[in-house]
């Protein structure tokens, strides 16, 4: 395989930084930036290079000679008077092989070429593809448009209709082409450029060209802010962490209810509403390097509410505007299928049960394989049980936010690592909070043996499933097998029954369960109960846990500590959990508003639960190893 470097450009912007030299000489870690691209792309097994000079053409031969040409194949033309990208590759045509990979000179970049190359080898008609990437400027910058099979369908030059939305694909200027296809363009006149003549005037005349979309890091250097900027990547390490060739870290997030306002089944752009704070979320992550990958399930295309492209042109509204906020999702999937039939206008091939659709990890298994993501460092983002379902086939960490159905669709029994609020609040809790909660479990656990039984007690809303999660975290990054048990699954069912007191817990009833769960002797697979918060009825049987005798128990629930005794003096680690009085009031009457009663009945409910509830739970206090001030918390109540 071939590269052809275009490296004729003057810098005049960058004449203060790098004086006489050419731009494409210009230092970036002490290294000029032709040597890195030649350096990556040898890398990848490209060992001929044609570099392509003009402006002090001397100076790139003399450093190409100086280098030994890096021990392959180099060859530098002079390329003479200007003609564009696409006009000077056209020139020297015949000194090109039948596939060649073109790189901009003034653009740093650390991308898996192999990938790239193997997407364009696939697609053999293809008389080109385009590297794209999504970027948080998307209003000025040239986009493109794809089916969904990856073809592009059309070129938006700057400036941009603003009554249009568009998606936020942008053409990074990198390109594998096929020398076949520019034969009939030989004789255009130059100048010609890649991005606005050859390629929309290749699209006009049929010809298929692809895009390959990529979050890895390519940007231009060729101004004093960009150079400085890349620079800074580059000391940083942000520019090799974020080839494909490492692997990932990523937060799959849901789409209504999580992203925007969920209006039901949404068929057009007009009913796409984002959620405040969502963009600025959705920002967060970006700049934290997380990649952020929409997963959702639409059968509004099956139903025949909405066709794929109407689906798109609803997602072109969320990434324009995200984009407005400077903020971007590096790849959409969803799911189109829906199982069941009798809706008007039903598309039949749709009408099947698939292995894309939540709680089915179809979705994101793909995205896993394309983005080279690594699961043990990712989240999964939602508002349903679907989405904890998801999360716990997939082997990624859950947040439920309170936002869309707030986890109350109950769907699927069973129960989030981590609850917040909504958006804003999950980036918050992942980027901050979540790091803080996992050095105090760290620092609390470090005697916690395999077979031993943590027990986490505090008052409601306290933050104990919170602590219970980043202890599991903990345990499982020290390769012991853990699982939390919490005793709301034991919460008595009754519409009749109280909604405050200790007597809402069947004690007994956990106490029994307990003990059959620390008492095993081989890895054995239980039963346990769910206790749904609406319906306030308990659900026998309704997940499964598979246990050992060297799984370490979690036991989580405000009689956590009454119920240490079902294990022997050594094994038991007891701890229990404060936070901020008035914060866990707010937090408690928040609860129960989401749950539909209304504020004052919220207000009463606390005052009940302070009379009848709290003291008990206080009192087992004294027999904690450990009190702990979560201020974990009470950070992410004040930034969220």
């Amino acid at each position: 395989m071939q590269a052809v470097i275009l490296a004729g450009g003057r810098g005049t912007r960058l004449r203060g930084r790098i004086g006489d030299l050419p731009k494409s000489l210009a230092n970036i870690g002490g290294k000029p930036l032709l040597e890195h691209q030649i350096l990556l792309a040898k890398e990848h097994g490209i060992t001929r290079m044609l570099i392509l000079v003009n402006h002090a053409a001397d100076q790139i031969m003399e450093f190409c000679n100086q280098r030994k040409n890096w021990g392959i194949d180099v060859r530098c033309v002079n390329d003479g008077a200007p003609r564009g990208t696409a006009g000077a590759v056209l020139a020297v045509l015949d000194l090109l092989d039948d596939d060649f990979l073109t790189i901009y000179g003034d653009t740093m970049l650390d991308i898996d070429l192999t990938r790239f190359k193997s997407f364009h080898e696939k697609h053999t008609a293809a008389a080109a593809t385009i590297f794209t990437h999504p970027n948080d400027h998307p209003h000025d910058s040239d986009l493109i448009e794809t089916s969904e099979e990856g073809m592009v369908t059309a070129f938006h030059p700057y400036p941009h209709d603003p009554d249009c939305y568009y998606p936020n694909k942008v053409s990074a200027a990198l390109y594998y082409i096929r020398k076949q296809a520019l034969f009939r363009w030989r004789a255009a006149a130059p100048p010609l450029d890649f991005g606005k003549d050859l390629f929309p005037e290749m699209l006009r005349a049929g010809t298929e060209i692809r895009s390959y979309s990529s979050p890895e890091y390519i940007k231009d250097a060729g101004t004093p802010t960009r150079l400085d900027k890349v620079c800074a990547d580059f000391e940083s390490g942000r520019i090799a962490q974020a080839s494909l060739a490492s692997p990932q870290k990523a937060v799959f997030l849901d789409r209504d209810g999580c992203i925007n306002v969920d209006h039901g089944h949404i068929d057009r752009p007009e009913r796409f509403e984002l959620i405040e704070g969502a963009a600025a979320a959705i920002a967060c992550f970006n700049r934290a390097e997380y990649r952020t990958i929409v997963v959702t399930n639409q059968p509004v295309v099956a139903r025949g509410d909405c066709s794929v492209r109407d689906l798109r042109m609803i997602h072109n509204k969320m990434e324009t505007e995200l984009g407005r906020s400077g903020a971007f999702v590096d790849a959409i999937y969803f799911c189109p299928h829906h199982p069941d039939r009798g809706f008007v206008g039903e598309v039949e091939a749709l009408k099947i049960r698939c292995e894309c659709r939540k709680p089915s990890t179809g979705m994101v298994d793909k995205a896993v394989e394309a983005f080279n993501i690594d699961r043990s460092q990712s989240w999964i983002i939602g508002d349903s049980s679907t989405d904890v379902a998801l999360a716990k086939r997939s082997g990624i960490r859950s947040i439920l936010v309170e936002t869309g159905a707030g986890g109350w669709d109950r769907k699927y029994q069973v129960m989030p690592d981590y609850t917040v609020s909504d958006l804003f609040e999950a980036a918050k809790f992942i980027l901050t909070v979540h790091p803080l909660l996992i050095d105090t479990a760290s620092d609390l656990i470090a005697h916690v043996k395999p077979g031993d039984v943590c027990f986490v007690g505090g008052l409601a809303r306290s933050g104990k499933s919170a602590l219970s999660s980043a202890i599991v975290e903990v345990l499982r990054g020290r390769g012991l097998d853990a699982q939390v048990v919490a005793l709301d699954r034991w919460i008595r069912s009754g519409a009749g029954r109280e909604p405050t007191g200790i007597g809402r817990y069947n004690v007994d009833e956990a106490r029994k369960a307990l003990g059959r769960l620390v008492g095993v002797h081989s890895r054995k697979t239980h039963d346990l109960p769910h206790y749904g918060q609406l319906s306030r009825l308990s659900h026998p049987r309704s997940e499964k846990i598979t246990i050992s005798p060297e799984t370490v128990l979690v036991v989580d629930g405000a009689v956590a500590l009454s119920l240490s005794d079902v294990v022997l003096r050594g094994r038991a680690h007891t701890f229990f959990v404060d936070i901020d009085e008035e914060l866990r009031r707010c937090r408690v009457t928040r609860e129960y508003s989401q749950r539909g009663v209304h504020r004052q009945g919220a207000a009463s409910i606390y005052r009940s639960r302070q009379e009848d509830e709290a003291p008990i739970v206080l009192a087992s206090r004294a027999s904690a190893n450990h009190c702990v001030q979560l201020r974990a918390i009470e950070l992410i109540e004040a930034v969220g």
